[in-house]
């Protein structure tokens, strides 16, 4: 006769294997569990209140929830400067100097050493590129400065068409040194343009690469010049072509100035140089890229050789020039016996007694008494 099948033997083997699998998952969450104890007993810890340190590299390489990297401009923004103030040293300036416009200021403190006119509207010209400058580096990053963009037959008859938005004139836009359509520019080497040659087509070409257009950039530097607290000082372009809705005061623009300077990239593209500064432009010669070397020449020593003038560099540590209709210049100076930062703003407003070339040696004038006399 057939035996019967034993189901007790066939329920003994099912119940040993289970419990090996059981034994199998214990054994791999302890492993887990000790091995997220042991990384986390390592990881650097904020000695005051135990959350981790952040270092260099790891915001660096951090990503935000979505698993995108995170924007971290070259420059993060600065301390706001103090506006200007009356101190005991300050100084009333009169007939003695010959601009219209001015302030020394103490950099540091925000101590007016000497002005004259100081909180009245006027238009700053080109020294609107400092704020350019500004809002260019808080919106870039390393890995911008590094890419390349075109320079395009609409950028060229953008600029030099008259009709630079937000003007109020017909007068063409100097260029500035970039010229070839089609030829492709580092986008830091731009900066360098808009600093040293205050070129507009640079200015023109960064607006749109960050914000698109010209307006939504201006509507970036307006913004930041809110955030900063400036009362008289309104942008409608971004290269400082005259326009009624473009305005600062001598001492607003010395707290832009004194902002710009905690930037180490701003003070770079605005410092004072012996001479020009190139650059290269890219382009393609028979299927394989080929370049040749640009040059911006510096605003300042074009102005000084234009009109034979000479200016004391000495203490002269960052500046920009600002020329239309109106003849301005902000500067960082430095003390050379104390080394103390001053931001000094000059400027001759249009005159008809007075020609522009009479105007621009004035402010050279002004720049040497007034840093003789008050910066130590």
């Amino acid at each position: 006769m057939q035996r019967e099948s034993r189901p007790q033997k066939k329920n003994s083997i099912d119940l040993e294997q289970i419990a090996a699998i059981l034994l199998l998952f214990f054994l791999l969450f302890e492993t887990v569990l000790i091995s997220v104890t042991l990384i986390r007993s390592v990881a650097p810890r904020n000695r005051s209140n135990g959350e981790l340190e952040s270092t260099q590299s790891a915001t660096e390489d951090s990503s935000n929830s979505n698993g995108e990297k995170d924007f971290i401009p070259v420059f993060s923004g600065g301390v706001i400067p103090q506006r200007p103030y009356v101190g005991s040293e300050s100084v009333s300036l009169g007939d003695e100097v010959l601009s219209e416009y001015a302030i020394l200021i103490d950099a540091e403190s925000g101590e007016i050493l000497a002005s004259k006119n100081a909180d009245v509207r006027f238009s700053p010209a080109s020294m609107t590129k400092v704020m350019t400058l500004i809002v260019a580096c808080e919106n870039l990053t390393a890995e911008d400065l590094v890419r390349r963009v075109v320079y395009t037959q609409e950028i060229a008859d953008y600029v030099r068409s008259g009709n630079y938005e937000g003007t109020s004139t017909s007068l063409p836009v100097e260029s500035g040194g970039i010229s070839c359509i089609g030829d492709e520019y580092i986008l830091g080497d731009l900066l360098y343009g808009i600093g040293v040659a205050s070129a507009a087509d640079c200015t023109y070409m960064i607006a749109k690469e960050i914000a698109g257009s010209e307006e939504a950039f201006v509507a970036l530097m307006n913004q930041k010049a809110a955030e900063m607290g400036l009362k008289d000082t309104h942008f409608d372009n971004a290269v400082g072509f005259d326009s009624d809705n473009n305005y600062t005061t001598a001492g607003e623009m010395a707290m832009i100035m004194s902002y710009a300077m905690q930037s180490t990239r701003i003070s770079d593209y605005l410092a004072v140089r012996p001479g020009d500064y190139a650059i290269r432009s890219y382009y393609l010669k028979d299927g394989a890229e080929a370049s040749y070397p640009v040059t911006f020449k510096n605003s300042l020593n074009s102005r000084l050789e234009k009109y034979a003038m000479k200016l004391s560099t000495s203490k002269l540590v960052a500046t920009k020039t600002g020329y239309t209709t109106e003849s301005f210049m902000v500067l960082t100076a430095q003390g050379l016996s104390t080394g103390k930062r001053y931001v000094l703003v000059v400027g001759e407003r249009e005159s008809g007694d007075i020609s522009l070339t009479q105007k621009f040696k004035n402010t050279m004038i002004d720049i040497e008494k007034i840093l003789n006399t008050y910066a130590k």
